[in-house]
């Protein structure tokens, strides 16, 4: 029993990622290369709403059958999806603001965020030569 439990574990923790290549900004924001664990979750949680310059944040995410939505929310934020859809929808029934758009594909994701002014959001490939996006690291 004990060595099925380590086994099991170890597969866990050594499972291939789910390809989450990284958060991607708007390459108008106004921010440098690297963001926050309590930013970013302030950011996809709707409660800080502009960037440091005044400009508003736009949040865009994946639908919920994509493993890297799961990745990035448990992984960035530091929190269960479940725990953040129920902050998303406490903000909608309560009229006191608005969930994150939702993108169909990480193409359309991608397309969002570089002609969005202040887009925020999350892919699962590389992004390298895309000119209309900026890759953030978490802190």
């Amino acid at each position: 029993m004990k060595k099925v439990l380590i086994l099991l574990m170890f597969l866990f923790l050594c499972r291939p990622e789910s390809g989450l290549a990284g958060i991607i900004v708007n390459a108008n924001v106004n921010i440098e290369s690297s963001v926050s664990r309590y930013t970013l979750l302030s950011i996809f949680s709707m409660r800080l709403r502009s960037w440091p310059d005044g400009q508003e944040i736009r949040v865009f995410v994946l639908p919920d059958q994509y493993p890297a939505n799961d990745s990035f929310i448990k992984q960035e934020l530091g929190i269960f999806p479940y725990q953040l859809k129920n902050i998303w929808d406490r903000l909608v029934f309560s009229g006191a603001g608005q969930a994150p758009v939702i993108v169909s594909s990480p193409q359309e994701m991608l397309q969002k965020v570089s002609s969005v002014p202040g887009a925020i959001g999350y892919i699962v490939e590389n992004t390298k030569g895309e000119q209309d996006v900026k890759v953030l690291h978490v802190d």
